[in-house]
């Protein structure tokens, strides 16, 4: 099984892609093939999720300023120390889980490109359009 976790501001605008994101595949997607989690921020609980012996891999969905492309996956090394702005990384929480649970499950991120990330509870209209193309990308990404 595969865990998705999307995390940011559902108040901030852009930075709500990652959980629209997450819900989207939450509603489409069977609930044996994916687990998801949906949050604000990347908090050090969610080390014992990513430490389920079901889990097979791990994508994290995120929102992310500057990006030229709509939307990029890339894999994590564990021993990273990357910073997104959260309170964890990706990598950090990986690397908690790890040292924690003995479970070092792969991990990927899946950043959506965002342009608006003011107070507001819509998507602007391009970061609209990445999040279809990121849902396409997740969709082939685990082959589900």
């Amino acid at each position: 099984m595969w865990l998705i976790i999307g995390y940011g501001n559902r108040l901030r605008g852009d930075d709500s892609a990652g959980p629209r994101l997450a819900e989207r595949l939450s509603d489409q997607c069977s609930k044996e093939q994916i687990s998801v989690i949906i949050g604000h921020q990347l908090t050090p609980e969610l080390a014992l999720e990513l430490a389920a012996p079901e889990v097979e891999g791990v994508l994290f969905l995120d929102a992310k300023q500057n990006q030229t492309t709509a939307c990029v996956i890339s894999q994590l090394n564990p021993d990273g120390n990357g910073s997104c702005g959260h309170q964890l990384s990706p990598q950090q929480l990986l690397q908690l889980a790890h040292k924690l649970y003995g479970h070092a499950v792969p991990g990927w991120l899946l950043t959506i490109a965002g342009e608006q990330f003011s107070f507001c509870e819509q998507l602007s209209p391009a970061c609209e359009n990445n999040s279809t193309l990121a849902f396409q990308q997740a969709v082939d990404f685990i082959n589900l």
